[in-house]
């Protein structure tokens, strides 16, 4: 049974751990490598503290299997982070997980639009995306050496 749900404080522990498995397959994909140091990512905890950011956990049979960290950027709804665990994938997990957080924006209601970015060298990311319903804006961003392709979808 999957369940996604909006994590509370007592699972944030477990999601920094799932989100250090995330943050070394990102170093694959940019060679950028991160430290496995107690919250290296600066907003992590504010996930937990900021009314405008959302954490959701994917849970599958009693196990966290993945996140998605929700912000509302007073303009869209932007997805900064996503993640399904390898073995997990391709089993429509993320794709139900996706549409469990448009559903959460569209009961909110404040924007029309949901952006999440992507690495212009990830085709795997940019396929799952593109087959939510997330269409490539043209746009690109730089972040230091990184590139990062804009998509949005219309709620």
């Amino acid at each position: 049974m999957l369940d996604i749900v909006v994590a509370p404080e007592e699972m944030r522990d477990q999601l920094w751990q799932l989100f250090l498995e995330y943050a070394d397959e990102l170093s694959e994909l940019d060679g950028e490598k991160r430290p496995h140091i107690k919250r290296h990512y600066d907003y992590f905890d504010q996930f937990w503290a900021d009314h405008r950011r959302t954490p959701f956990a994917i849970i599958y049979d009693h196990e966290l299997i993945g996140f998605c960290f929700l912000e509302d950027t007073g303009t869209s709804y932007k997805i900064r982070e996503f993640y399904v665990r390898p073995l997990q994938r391709q089993r429509g997990f993320g794709k139900a997980a996706v549409e469990h957080v448009k559903e959460h924006c569209r009961a909110i209601g404040r924007h029309s639009v949901i952006a999440a970015n992507v690495y212009v060298n990830n085709t795997s990311a940019i396929a799952f995306w593109q087959s939510t319903g997330f269409c490539d804006t043209g746009r690109r961003l730089r972040i230091g050496r990184l590139r990062l392709i804009e998509m949005e979808c219309n709620l």
